[in-house]
């Protein structure tokens, strides 16, 4: 094997199997809940906040980290979308995505608008989802890290 040994100090053992994982599923809770709590000046519905709590979950996990308060209004806006996208599918799960239309040309087959809407809706949800790394795209894309700055060292006097 080539390389540098690693020294036994700075190993860390791999958890048993079974081993509590330092609690950070209680402490994604804790953080969505901290979050609910920003969201108080907005009216939000009993089946808005069920959304919320669904999707945000994840995003509070302590490895992902991606929701705060500076930004639960906008996600607060994902799951508004979210809501009204799956609302519309179940509707045209109904009622069909097409209509027959019969007019000078004979019969004709339409698509509702309701299908528009949900394409639109369904855009809108693909935006937003990219912003909190939500896709696998964009979380490739945040797990970068991207530039972290650049420690300029000893050279004070050179920068001034």
């Amino acid at each position: 094997m080539k390389g540098r040994k690693p020294a036994s100090d700075t190993v860390v053992p791999m958890a048993p199997d079974g081993a509590t994982a330092h609690n950070l599923e209680e402490r994604a809770r804790a953080k969505l809940a901290e979050i609910e709590e920003s969201l108080g000046p907005f009216q939000i519905s009993p089946e808005t906040r069920a959304v919320f709590r669904r999707l945000a979950l994840p995003l509070c996990h302590p490895t992902r980290d991606r929701l705060n308060d500076g930004n639960a209004f906008m996600f607060l806006q994902l799951t508004r979308t979210v809501q009204r996208h799956e609302r519309i599918l179940t509707e045209l799960e109904e009622v069909g995505e097409t209509y027959v239309s019969e007019g000078r040309q004979g019969k004709q087959i339409k698509a509702r608008p309701e299908v528009g809407q949900l394409n639109e809706t369904f855009r809108q949800i693909r935006a937003l989802a990219n912003e909190f790394g939500m896709t696998p795209a964009s979380e490739r894309g945040l797990s970068g890290g991207g530039q972290m700055g650049f420690d300029f060292g000893d050279g004070g006097e050179y920068f001034t």
